[in-house]
């Protein structure tokens, strides 16, 4: 049997603002830790990364559905949200009520990668990193922390 095809949203804020690049997602999905513990038998093969929509227009539906399009055409069976999606998105549910009646026989995972931080540790560390112009790796690699 295959390993189960899955696809990852990241929050385009995170990717593109703070230069994240997953890499934290990708250390646990190769370990088969955090939230890809879901896919019992085996890690997942990843078939893409996206990054969210943006935070919600009027055009998100149809902004959000073509890049969820772009995974489902690779025959993926789950999408996880970025494990910064479930921590700082206010409109997470919204995307996935969009994309749950679209594409009703896809699960829909909150998270990724495991991590030792609470969500309000998180949004405090994200919200120091942008005051100081650092980005998503000085967080992961703790040297937030000396600017606090």
């Amino acid at each position: 049997m295959s390993n189960e095809k899955i696809g990852i949203i990241t929050c385009s804020n995170a990717t593109i603002d703070m230069d994240c690049c997953a890499a934290s997602c990708l250390r646990d999905l190769n370990q088969h830790l955090g939230s890809f513990k879901e896919h019992h038998k085996s890690p997942p093969t990843l078939a893409g990364i996206i990054t969210c929509a943006g935070c919600p227009t009027l055009a998100y539906p149809k902004k959000i559905m073509r890049k969820v399009k772009t995974l489902v055409e690779f025959e993926i069976s789950a999408i996880h949200f970025s494990y910064c999606m479930v921590a700082l998105c206010p409109f997470i549910d919204k995307y996935i009520e969009i994309i749950s009646k679209e594409y009703p026989d896809i699960r829909l995972i909150k998270g990724t990668h495991a991590s030792n931080l609470s969500f309000e540790q998180f949004r405090k560390y994200v919200s120091t990193a942008c005051d100081n112009d650092l980005n998503m790796n000085d967080i992961i690699k703790r040297r937030v922390v000396n600017y606090e």
